[in-house]
C-alpha cells in the first residue's frame, strides 16, 4: 500500500492570492489543494476524516464570505480527525487582538497579506519550512 504524499490545503477566496501562494509553494516542491471557499475546503476535510490522506498543515486567508478564520478554524480544532493539523491563518489586517484570539483558538501562527514582492517571497519560505517542518514531525509519530 502506498504512502498519501504529503500536501498543503491552501484556502483563499481570492483568485489571485490563492494562485500566487499555491504557485509560490509549489515552485518550493511542496504538493497544494486548493480551495475558493471555505465551505468547500470544509467538505473535504469532512470527506477526508479518518482518511489518512490529511494535509500536513492548512493555511488560510481570515476574511471569508460564509465563515471566516476564525470559525473555520473553530471546525477544524473541534473536529477529533483533524484537531492536530497546524493551521496558520493570514489577513490584510491581522492586528495584535486577532492574532491572539486566533492563537487562542488554536492556530499555529498568524500573519498579515504580503504587500510586496519581497514579503511574499518571505511568507512563502515561511510556510515551506512549517511544511517540512511538520512533514518530518508527522513521519517520526
Amino acid at each position: 500500500m502506498l504512502e498519501p504524499q504529503p500536501y498543503v490545503l491552501l484556502i483563499d477566496d481570492d483568485e489571485d492570492d490563492l494562485e500566487m501562494f499555491s504557485s509560490g509553494l509549489e515552485k518550493k516542491h511542496i504538493k497544494v489543494k486548493t480551495f475558493d471557499s471555505s465551505t468547500k475546503a470544509l467538505f473535504y476535510l469532512t470527506l477526508m476524516s479518518g482518511n489518512m490522506d490529511l494535509p500536513s498543515l492548512i493555511i488560510m486567508d481570515y476574511n471569508m464570505p460564509k465563515k471566516n478564520g476564525q470559525q473555520v478554524l473553530s471546525l477544524i480544532k473541534n473536529n477529533g480527525d483533524t484537531k492536530d493539523i497546524p493551521v496558520v491563518i493570514f489577513s490584510t489586517n491581522m492586528h495584535d487582538l486577532l492574532r491572539k484570539q486566533l492563537s487562542d483558538a488554536g492556530a499555529f501562527d498568524c500573519f498579515n497579506k504580503p504587500w510586496t514582492h519581497q514579503e511574499f517571497n518571505s511568507l512563502v519560505e515561511i510556510f515551506q519550512e512549517l511544511t517540512y517542518s511538520f512533514i518530518s514531525n508527522k513521519n517520526l509519530a
